[in-house]
């Protein structure tokens, strides 16, 4: 791996021993600054200490880790992983029963509440705050009918930490140090679990970039990260603010759509951001596509089909586009697993993505589920994950995967085993669990792209009502994008996801919400005078 040789803007933020808050753009190696910020503190921290390294996403939590532990590197203690998962193993299982009563250990865990669950609820939330789960009764309700429900796991922690003084005194503890990646994408609720932590001592680093904010649909806040720069009391503000990633027109086009008056780069090379208008649908222009990209391998400009990306804001238009692609592909979308939503189907997919080789060994499975599988003999344990990968029948397969999954606590499993028949049965979803292949063009949303990068980007969408959202006004033609700062976010993700080459592709015709297609129009994006000039 070659040798990392920071910039003064990292060399500045990794130096810097107290609390900090780090705002970078794409490709400014953020990643990077965290995980040398945290190899040099562990080999400091006693045996039983250690760092909390909360990322976004659990892929994004696996490569952080590994790259911390690079040439068997100690991490002590550490904690990698996303908020939920920090909030549930760290605060809501060991305590919450204590200022609760029962066993949080025997609840089901649940992403989404369905409509009678909703009923406990005074009203509808998407992120709950501390003071919304105190002042209603329906969150303790749904805890004594055995729910905990994912989207209060930060309220519930914060209460968890303001109320028990074994909770405060175990996470001063067992940890130093506070890392939260992502911090635009936070709630008030996690924004709030974070100030606390730092609070109780811990030294906090919050890395994120206000640009980059998507999720305000979750409850997401990003005025909490701008909020973090100004406390300058008890944060120092590092600003990394150099793509390394993307070619130099790329980085000019996509700031200039952030920030009119952008000085550009100057740059010798040639712009590497195309506009095409290709005929028909999506359908046709990915049959065009196709022998682009055969070209492009053939003539070596791309190694690897898997190094291009098709991006778009909306999934069916990426199902479509997949209709004409004549190349083997991967198009990325929730499993029924996913649509489950519980803490069970997770670890459900987890031994799918076992089964098929995305997570390499058995004993990365053992590690992750060591709280969950208690005392279990590791030897064993380790033969039926091996029998697991091995077995070709289906329902011998569910069997002793529910094996696994009583040993952890899980008795209503119907559900679930439905799911993975469906996916057993289905090559489309059986491809999301195998590692990505050398010769699979990736074909993913918007959202789902964050935090990837690509060495060539194809943008869809970019015809008017498709992206950015629009809805109708008085008369047909008014104006109205109502999520457009969100959305020139997302168009602004899609275009830095490319190293060497992002296409904005607009068809001749476009598919309405009726699934009829009409002559389409350019996307709002293409018609910005700031970015004429910046692409071919």
């Amino acid at each position: 791996m070659p040798s990392f040789n920071p910039t003064p803007q990292q060399q500045g933020a990794i130096d810097y021993k107290n609390s900090i808050v780090i705002t970078a753009c794409p490709g400014s190696g953020k990643t990077t600054v965290m995980k040398e910020k945290i190899r040099r503190i562990t080999p400091e921290l006693p045996s039983h200490k250690g760092v909390i390294a909360i990322t976004f996403t659990k892929k994004a939590s696996e490569e952080l880790k590994k790259r911390c532990k690079e040439n068997a590197h100690d991490t002590k203690l550490s904690f990698f992983g996303t908020i939920d998962s920090f909030c549930l193993k760290e605060l809501i299982l060991p305590f919450l029963g204590r200022i609760w009563n029962g066993s949080p250990s025997d609840c089901q865990i649940i992403k989404k509440l369905d409509s009678h669950q909703k009923l406990y609820l005074s009203k509808e939330y998407n992120s709950p705050t501390q003071v919304e789960l105190a002042s209603d009764d329906g969150f303790k309700t749904l805890y004594d009918n055995g729910i905990l429900w994912m989207s209060s796991f930060a309220a519930l922690s914060l209460l968890i930490l303001n109320s028990s003084a074994s909770a405060q005194n175990y996470i001063k503890a067992r940890y130093s140090h506070v890392f939260m990646d992502e911090y635009q994408d936070s709630s008030e609720a996690q924004h709030e679990l974070f100030t606390k932590l730092r609070e109780l001592g811990l030294v906090a680093t919050a890395v994120g970039d206000i640009d980059q904010s998507i999720y305000r649909f979750r409850g997401s806040q990003p005025e909490f990260l701008i909020e973090l720069t100004k406390d300058t009391v008890n944060f120092k503000h590092f600003e990394l603010d150099l793509n390394h990633r993307c070619h130099p027109s790329i980085v000019n086009y996509a700031s200039r759509l952030l920030v009119p008056q952008y000085q550009l780069i100057p740059h010798e090379d040639d712009i590497r951001v195309y506009r095409r208008l290709l005929t028909g649908n999506l359908k046709n222009a990915a049959e065009v596509v196709t022998s682009w990209i055969i070209d492009w391998l053939e003539n070596g400009k791309v190694a690897h089909a898997r190094d291009i990306a098709v991006l778009a804001k909306k999934e069916v238009s990426l199902s479509e586009f997949s209709l004409g692609l004549g190349l083997e592909h991967r198009l990325y979308k929730d499993t029924p697993l996913n649509d489950i939503g519980t803490e069970c189907a997770d670890i459900y997919s987890d031994f799918l993505f076992y089964k098929y080789e995305s997570i390499p060994t058995a004993q990365d499975l053992i590690e992750k589920y060591s709280l969950k599988l208690g005392l279990a003999n590791i030897a064993e344990l380790r033969r039926v994950f091996k029998s697991i990968r091995a077995e070709q029948d289906l329902e011998i397969f569910i069997d002793r995967c529910n094996d696994l999954l009583q040993l952890m606590g899980y008795n209503e499993l119907e559900i679930e085993n439905e799911a993975v028949r469906s996916i057993w049965n289905n090559d489309s979803l059986v491809k999301l669990f195998k590692p990505i292949a050398e010769d699979e063009v990736q074909l993913m949303t918007l959202h789902k792209s964050k935090g990837l990068e690509f060495k060539i980007v194809f943008h869809l969408d970019m015809e008017e009502w498709s992206f950015p959202h629009r809805i109708p006004g008085v008369n047909w033609d008014d104006i109205n994008y109502p999520s457009l700062s969100e959305d020139t976010n997302l168009h602004y993700v899609g275009i830095t996801r490319a190293e060497l080459c992002c296409i904005l592709l607009r068809t001749t015709l476009r598919r309405t919400m009726q699934g009829n297609y009409s002559d389409s129009r350019p996307s709002y994006f293409l018609g910005l005078p700031q970015l004429e000039g910046l692409y071919q």
